[in-house]
């Protein structure tokens, strides 16, 4: 698999999309599933979001994950804008 070389800020922007809702249909599995990233903290916060609906089961079905899960994406989101 390719190694993606997105920017912190590129990554951010991805969450943040999520979480908002604001990201197009397949972009969520794309970055969860479809990507891989050189940047050892890029791919850990991948690898974590990708089982965020695990590790924080949702209440709704229709969500991916329940408010904790969403406040460790606010947090990356914060990592990500600090680290630039």
């Amino acid at each position: 698999m390719n190694k993606f070389d997105l920017t912190n800020m590129e990554v951010a922007q991805i969450l943040e999309d999520f979480l908002k809702g604001d990201g197009g249909k397949w972009d969520w599995d794309d970055f969860t599933l479809g990507m891989s990233f050189a940047n050892p903290l890029l791919e850990s916060i991948r690898k974590r979001c990708a089982n965020l609906g695990k590790e924080f089961p949702p209440s709704n079905p229709n969500e991916y994950c329940n408010e904790e899960g969403r406040d460790v994406i606010r947090d990356y989101i914060k990592q990500l804008g600090a680290s630039n």
